[in-house]
């Protein structure tokens, strides 16, 4: 289990938000362990919801997503392409 441990506002730096851009959120989630790690997060995603600090958090952060199975699979057909090429020069 992760818990909310802080949720603090963003640095943009000197750079500002473009328009449309969701207020972003740093989030700093402890699991039942001691690991800890942060992320970005949007900000009205939080508010939507009703997570603030203390909660547990709602996703299971240790298991892959989509995206990255996809990006693992991109890599590895590229990887193998480039292989492939090697071998017939």
């Amino acid at each position: 289990m992760w818990t909310i441990k802080r949720i603090d506002e963003a640095d943009f730096g000197c750079e500002e938000r473009l328009p449309g851009e969701p207020l972003m959120v740093l989030v700093s989630l402890e699991s039942d362990d001691g690991r800890v790690i942060q992320f970005e997060a949007a900000d009205n995603w939080l508010t939507v919801q009703e997570l603030s600090e203390g909660d547990e958090w709602p996703e299971d952060i240790e298991a892959p997503d989509a995206a990255d199975e996809r990006t693992v699979r991109q890599t590895q057909w590229m990887e193998n392409y480039f292989e492939a090429l090697e071998e017939l020069e």
